[in-house]
């Protein structure tokens, strides 16, 4: 391994969190008449052919019952640096949402933007491009080959509805690093428009949505991928910290303010079941991963307009990604075949891996082909367990 990827591992793990899963916890602190839910349902759903649309009930319109989802539902939640949610753009940051209703836990396993994937009909790529070249299907395409891993739900928010919340809910608590003035003054608005609010001193201090996005996303020497996701950690928490103290009156306005940045195909009757279920959960826990994990990955760089990628042993990694999502395993160290590990690097590094990586994704699809005439109760990793 590169010596850059051994010093990356005497840091402790970060664990990203991408920002949009706190609008599925906004849609619980909102009552939704008929006529509003039907404005909410038109600016932000996608309609999918595998998704059942809820009606409101004409004896009730004015009044949704709540219903706990059952089992193990998993939404593929990301950010993009795209003006219309609509577009194809790049995703900044992608995560698995895990709402585990066995468990009452809601587990979190961010998939890193640069690894390396073989896109369909783009060849090898980072995985954040399938986003820019197909947009969200393809992204889940690219997913389910890589990992084996099958999510139909989906939330996509832009940095514009990043920015739209922090500001609604009067900006957020940050104690900026001298070491990082630079770098967050540097973008701030580079995404959104208008650098006109710098930070001018480090330190505890109340930033806006623009500030806020640029501490969120800087990364190059300010401690790169690592250092980052764990500022996205910390921004969401701060943000969910704020809505808990905010009067739910002012929820129905952070709501409108975000209906032009956010996309889903998930029904807001849906959306508003999930967040019930976990609001009825004991109390808020919460695991995270990041895939692949620091010690079955490496770096390197792939040449032409791919760059900088992270390499992994993608056997090992998408097995520790099922026990995480499916059985609440966190991944144990002690388990981990490095001599895999080498041989699966040692295939990127002599381009022996697209090779390998294509039939075995040929594998997966012929084992679910035989899976898919089997009782229900055979099927496993799918979008949603129950």
């Amino acid at each position: 391994m590169s010596e850059k990827t051994i010093n990356k591992k005497k840091k402790p793990k970060k664990r990203t969190i991408i920002l949009s899963i706190i609008f599925i916890l906004v849609f619980a602190m909102v009552g939704i008449s008929a006529s509003y839910y039907s404005y909410v349902k038109s600016k932000i759903y996608t309609e999918s052919n595998e998704i059942k649309i809820k009606t409101v009930d004409k004896k009730s319109e004015d009044e949704v019952n709540y219903k706990e989802v059952e089992g193990i539902t998993n939404v593929l939640l990301v950010g993009t640096d795209g003006r219309d949610v609509n577009e194809k753009a790049r995703a900044d940051s992608i995560i698995i949402a895990t709402l585990d209703n066995n468990n009452k836990e809601i587990r979190l396993t961010s998939l890193f933007r640069d690894t390396l994937v073989d896109i369909e009909g783009y060849g090898p790529h980072k995985l954040n491009a399938a986003m820019a070249f197909g947009g969200i299907d393809l992204l889940k395409d690219t997913i389910q080959e890589t990992y084996d891993i099958s999510i139909d739900k989906y939330i996509i928010i832009n940095f514009w509805g990043f920015e739209a919340i922090i500001d609604q809910i009067g900006g957020l608590e940050i104690d900026v690093k001298d070491y990082q003035l630079d770098e967050l003054n540097k973008y701030i608005g580079e995404s959104t428009g208008g650098n006109d609010c710098p930070v001018t001193e480090s330190g505890l201090q109340l930033l806006n949505g623009k500030q806020a996005l640029s501490y969120s996303r800087i990364r190059k020497g300010v401690g790169d991928e690592f250092e980052r996701t764990e500022r996205q950690r910390e921004v969401l928490f701060k943000i969910a910290e704020k809505l808990r103290e905010t009067n739910p009156i002012k929820y129905l306005g952070i709501v409108n303010s975000m209906l032009d940045y956010l996309n889903t195909n998930i029904d807001p009757l849906d959306a508003l079941d999930m967040a019930y279920t976990i609001y009825k959960f004991p109390s808020l826990d919460t695991k995270q991963i990041h895939i692949p994990v620091t010690e079955l990955s490496d770096d390197m760089n792939y040449g032409g307009e791919v760059g900088w990628v992270f390499i992994m042993d993608r056997k090992q990694n998408t097995q520790i990604l099922h026990d995480f999502i499916f059985n609440d395993i966190e991944p144990d160290e002690s388990q981990f075949d490095y001599s895999s590990l080498r041989e699966a690097l040692s295939e990127y590094r002599t381009g022996e891996w697209i090779e390998n990586y294509q039939d075995d994704y040929e594998d997966d699809k012929s084992s679910a082909s035989v899976n898919n005439q089997k009782d229900d109760e055979d099927i496993i990793y799918t979008g949603d367990w129950e």
